[in-house]
């Protein structure tokens, strides 16, 4: 409503700052993290290594649609997940793996409308089909990296952000691009 004039406009400090960047894992390291994973929580509900691992290989999901999806938008027989709650709002069809619809098959199933990423039991203020939150596979991440002596490598850098990476050496970035559903390939 009032016209500023550039004589009233306050002059603003210069700050320096640096982007900080994830720390990244090679394809080796990844393995052995999921592995221990595996080792230390299959027991307890095989669907923690499951949802570390597909953060890994289908990196076309992210961590929070990953983490939203209920039984019924795993598709074995047709073999897609149907990722619905996108950040971008529109749904995706992304293709399973064989050996991963065999793992699915392996599982119980539940409802539709049941979270497939849910709890087993209930345990500290946690009930059984209740779903997992968003810090609960990160929370397992790094008991695993602690295990292995692993330090700096969250979840996202050394699941996600490291497979896409480590796809630079096969592939352009427009193909990496494609691959992961991606709007830009920054």
């Amino acid at each position: 409503r009032k016209v500023i004039t550039l004589a009233q406009v306050p002059e603003f400090p210069e700050i320096k700052y640096s982007l900080g960047f994830r720390k990244i894992i090679d394809k080796e390291t990844q393995e052995a993290i999921i592995e221990e994973v595996k080792r230390i929580s299959y027991q307890r509900n095989p669907r923690i290594w499951l949802g570390i691992k597909w953060l890994a290989t289908y990196v076309s999901i992210r961590p929070g649609e990953l983490l939203q999806m209920n039984e019924g938008d795993i598709d074995t027989r047709l073999g897609y997940f149907i990722v619905l709650h996108t950040k971008e709002g529109k749904e995706k069809l992304v293709p399973i793996l064989q050996e991963d619809i065999e793992t699915i098959n392996d599982l119980p199933t539940g409802l539709p409308a049941i979270p497939f990423f849910r709890h087993t039991s209930g345990k500290g203020g946690v009930r059984a089909g209740q779903r997992f939150g968003n810090r609960y596979l990160y929370k397992w991440w790094k008991k695993a990296c602690n295990n292995l002596g692993i330090e700096g490598v969250d979840l996202y850098g050394g699941t996600r952000h490291s497979t896409v990476t480590a796809l630079r050496k096969q592939f352009s970035p427009e193909q990496i691009k494609a691959g992961t559903m991606h709007s830009t390939n920054k």
